[in-house]
This record gives structure tokens, C-alpha cells and sequence, in this order.
């Protein structure tokens, strides 16, 4: 929903941020950023843990966890039982991976593009339970299509499948994957969906009723406002029995009995041990904040369309080209842009970590360099205190440093 707002967005409200002055920053996807209003509230709370830790610790802080939850639930269009606070995306990967009961010889489809740490669960669950992963290639760019199609083949070719991971928008490269498609298709096939959102919700519209994945997990840290360590993940009423946090508390219980009607889910994740809670309680004041600059409708659309535009404008600094398809559905707020480097003198991690070095301390911006298909791209991310010029601004320093890194 838009709502009248008299703010622009753009560099006019980077001072609404803690963001230094000098320094330009096309990276909100990896770690996000809070607006200055949500750390009074964060500070607030820590201290109401210092004043009294028995009232607050035992008892108040779980109506303030109530009130961001039920807030979420409404954007999210789920029932706020449906949902549990973890740290961050990868604690909930692990929480679901390590919980979903396998046996040996049961398979998993998983694709190249996953996040480096959710590959690492996924050998380390295929090596303590035996089972067999199905790894799909995916070699960008692909047309929606083309990516359900490598799925329906790979269930076609080995299958009885147990659980399919895949994301709602990968990091690298940062696509938008077909992931309401492939949930449905999953379903059709009786295998679970767990989908890693880490970076959807603030940057696409969910409705997880209406989409009904099997599991789901999202930073609110990253594309929401939030401060860091704030995640969902969401698990429907029928799969809650099979779900336990990664840290066991004392209300654990064994539910594997699919006539055992009782549940635990809530309680057992409720308290994973003495923590600062606080980053999950800042969420509804993370809420207002993008109330106040139009909602979500306003604030993805400009994210989008910057990215798109910004990367465009990358390109042509760059004398490359948008990675996207025919249809134009891989580029959300992260846009990939090739650049200009054939031959470099370093190795592929040394390339990564030189561009990481020069950006921030010599050109005072950021946005992460990767290969793909042969190929080195960028990922720029667009968020509403930047504009087109800081896109030029970061470009001509990826182009300085392509140039030095070139081998002559």
C-alpha cells in the first residue's frame, strides 16, 4: 500500500542514516543499515534489561516480542504463531536442516547458486546423515523457464525426493529465482520447499498463506530497517512437529509421532538461553520508519527502479553489460553488472579480497565483486538513500580497479 509521504528518496534522506560522510555504499545486501530512529528504541530496551533483568527478562520482554511478531505476521499475511525469531538466516537454515528427519539415501536438491554457508550445511547434513545431494548448475542469465525445467528433469531423472533448498533472490548472482513456482511444483511432487529468503522481505512482497512453502527463512536486518541479528522463520502449523531450535532448551519435546496433536514449537524457541533480545523488539519502529517514507510499494519500487536505471549506467561507465533475461525478472533492488576484468594477476579469492581492500580504503565505497560462467560481475545494491550518482561513483572505482588489476 503507497502512503503520502513528504519525503524524497534518494541522498536527501541519507542523513535519516548513520552512514559517514565520504563514503558511498552500493552494498546494503550483505549487511544492511538502521535508520537513526530506531536506536533510541534499541538503547531503550537494552537499558530496560538493565533496571530490572527479572521483570524484563521473565516477563515484559515477551509482550514487546509479541507486539513485533504480530506486526510482521500482518506483512507477511501468515498467522504470528506460524512464526519464530532466530539471530539470522543461516541459524534458521541450520534449525530446519538439521531438524527435518532424514534417513540414509534420502536426496536433496540444492543449486550452485546457494549462499557459500548454506552449501557447507548442506554437506555437512549429506555427511552426518548420509544422504544424497543433487547439486542443478545454474549459469546465469536463465529465464524462469528454464530453471523449473532443470528441476522437473533432475525429479523426472532421480525420484523420490525428500526436500528441495533454493532461494527466493540469491546472493550471487543476485537474481530473483522462481521461487512461487517452484513451490508449487515441489507440492505437486510431495517434496518439502525451504526456501532461503535471507534477502526478501523489504525487497519483494510476500504473502506466505497464498505461496504455503513447506519452510521459510528472512533477515529482517537486511532489507527491513531492523539492527542486525533479527531473522523470521516461518514453519505452517502442519510442520511444526518436526522442527526444533539449533540451541535445545528445556522445553523440548519429541513430537514425531504425526498423531501427537500437542506442540512445543513456540517455547522451545522462545528462550535459546540468556541474549540481548533487543534487536527483534526494534522491528515495529523499523515498520514506521518505511511508513514514513511511503511503505513498502514506495520504497521497492524506488529500490527496483534504481537498480535498474543505476545499472545501466554502471554498464556504460564499465563498457559492459546487465546481467538479465528476456523477460527482465532476475533484477530487483541488486542489480549484477560484468566488469571489465579478462586476465588478473591474482587468484580468484585474491581478486575478491583487492577490490574489497581498495574500494573501502582507497575509494571510500563498496559493492562486492564474483565470477560467473567465466565472466567477473559486481552486485550493486539500491536502497533509498542512494541515487544514480553514487552508481557513477562506484562504477568508475570498480573500472579503476579492473585496471590495475589487469594483468599488462
Amino acid at each position: 500500500m503507497q502512503i503520502k509521504s513528504d519525503k524524497e528518496l534518494g541522498r536527501q534522506i541519507r542523513s535519516d542514516f548513520f552512514l559517514e560522510d565520504g563514503y558511498t555504499s552500493l552494498n546494503h545486501g550483505s549487511y544492511g543499515t538502521y535508520p537513526k530512529v530506531v536506536r533510541p528504541v534499541l538503547h531503550d530496551l537494552q537499558l530496560k534489561a538493565e533496571l530490572n533483568p527479572d521483570r524484563w527478562l521473565r516477563r515484559d520482554m515477551f509482550l514487546e516480542l509479541k507486539k513485533n511478531k504480530e506486526a510482521l505476521s500482518g506483512l507477511l499475511h501468515c498467522d504470528q504463531d506460524e512464526l519464530v525469531f532466530v539471530t539470522n538466516a543461516m541459524t534458521g537454515i541450520n534449525t530446519v536442516l538439521r531438524s527435518i528427519p532424514l534417513s540414509a539415501g534420502d536426496k536433496i536438491i540444492c543449486f550452485s547458486t546457494a549462499y557459500n554457508s548454506v552449501t557447507g550445511t548442506l554437506e555437512f547434513v549429506k555427511n552426518s546423515d548420509k544422504i544424497e545431494l543433487i547439486l542443478i548448475d545454474l549459469v546465469y542469465p536463465l529465464s524462469d523457464d528454464e530453471v523449473l525445467s532443470k528441476v522437473e528433469e533432475a525429479i523426472e531423472r532421480h525420484g523420490k525426493i525428500k526436500a528441495c533448498v533454493f532461494d527466493a533472490i540469491s546472493s550471487v548472482p543476485a537474481v530473483r529465482f522462481p521461487f512461487e513456482q517452484m513451490i508449487s511444483l515441489l507440492r505437486q511432487h510431495d517434496i518439502l520447499s525451504v526456501v532461503d529468503g535471507a534477502h526478501a522481505i523489504g525487497q519483494i512482497p510476500l504473502n506466505l498463506h497464498e505461496l504455503d512453502p513447506d519452510f521459510f527463512i528472512t533477515n529482517c536486518h537486511k532489507w527491513l530497517f531492523a539492527p542486525r541479528g533479527a531473522a523470521l522463520l516461518y514453519v505452517p502449523f502442519r510442520n511444526q512437529r518436526l522442527i526444533h531450535p539449533a540451541v535445545i532448551n528445556s522445553c523440548y519435546a519429541d513430537h514425531s509421532d504425526p498423531s501427537d496433536k500437542s506442540s512445543t514449537f513456540q517455547k522451545e524457541f522462545e528462550w535459546p538461553g540468556t541474549s540481548d533480545f533487543s534487536n527483534f523488539m526494534c522491528i515495529t519502529t523499523a515498520l514506521g520508519f518505511r511508513k514514513s517514507l511511503g511503505g513498502e510499494d514506495v520504497i521497492m519500487n524506488y529500490c527496483h527502479d534504481l537498480a535498474v536505471k543505476g545499472g545501466q549506467v554502471a554498464a556504460d561507465i564499465l563498457g559492459t553489460s546487465v546481467m538479465e533475461n528476456d523477460a527482465k525478472s532476475l533484477t530487483v533492488a541488486m542489480v549484477n553488472v560484468e566488469i571489465p576484468l579478462k586476465n588478473p594477476t591474482l587468484t580468484e579469492d585474491g581478486v575478491i579480497q583487492a577490490f574489497i581492500d581498495k574500494l573501502i580504503y582507497e575509494h571510500q565505497c563498496m559493492a562486492p565483486v564474483y565470477p560467473h560462467n567465466g565472466k567477473w560481475y559486481t552486485r550493486l545494491s539500491a536502497q533509498v538513500y542512494n541515487d544514480v550518482e553514487d552508481f557513477k561513483v562506484v562504477a568508475n572505482a570498480l573500472k579503476e580497479v579492473c585496471q590495475e588489476l589487469e594483468t599488462k
